[in-house]
């Protein structure tokens, strides 16, 4: 078992980690708002995943700025009153709107605390406090279709056995509306999850003022589905 890294750490074994993914992964599957369980078992089960994000940020040139200057998305760090005040349809407005919608903010997402790494820890936690503007970006809801086809690109893009686990059972839990649209869209999530800019080289704070459809062109991704706007 390793020593305290950083402030949050808890540091445990290998066998540890493989109790706490089970119940978690358990938990996370049965009931899926628990955001606890979500963050528990994503920690305990990206250790193969974390160390290829990393790599991936170093090899590109935003991504090893992100690495080495270690941006926070939270409540101390941005003003969410200056994004709410920013034109419409700008990626800081919209992620603004999106988080009033949720009635939530930047700092409520829980800490990470299972990473035996101080860099992959803040890779983790870039991930998690990037995960509402990927809804932001892609236009897609909260409801539980639209975080199943965000499960799926990122599972794709990032390779987190969380959100494999999650867009795969997820689907099952569609409605057969749901259902209907997500067999439509998919090809759509897999395309773009594919052809698009990797999103944890986005250094997302430098783009508060850009236009969604100018960013997401950027970032070679096709304008979302109107179904799922």
């Amino acid at each position: 078992m390793s020593a305290k890294l950083y402030p949050t750490h808890i540091p445990t074994t290998g066998l540890q980690k493989a109790i706490l993914a089970s119940g978690s992964a358990l938990t996370a599957i049965l009931s899926p708002w628990r955001g606890d369980a979500v963050a528990c078992m994503g920690e305990t089960t990206a250790g193969w995943a974390l160390p290829k994000i990393y790599q991936r940020m170093m090899e590109d040139s935003e991504g090893q700025r992100i690495l080495l200057e270690k941006p926070r998305i939270q409540d101390d760090t941005i003003s969410l009153e200056q994004l709410r005040n920013m034109p419409d349809s700008t990626l800081g407005r919209e992620y603004a709107r999106f988080l009033d919608r949720l009635k939530t903010t930047p700092s409520a997402r829980p800490n990470v605390q299972f990473v035996d790494d101080v860099e992959l820890a803040y890779v983790m936690t870039r991930y998690r406090e990037t995960h509402d503007l990927f809804h932001t970006l892609l236009q897609m809801p909260t409801n539980i279709l639209g975080e199943v086809m965000v499960k799926w690109f990122e599972g794709i893009q990032f390779g987190f056995p969380m959100c494999i686990t999650g867009g795969l059972f997820g689907a099952f839990r569609l409605y057969p509306k749901q259902r209907e649209l997500f067999r439509l869209h998919l090809n759509w999530i897999v395309h773009n999850a594919k052809h698009s800019r990797f999103l944890m080289n986005v250094y997302w704070e430098n783009y508060w003022t850009t236009d969604l459809r100018e960013l997401r062109a950027s970032l070679n991704l096709d304008e979302p589905p109107e179904l799922l706007k």
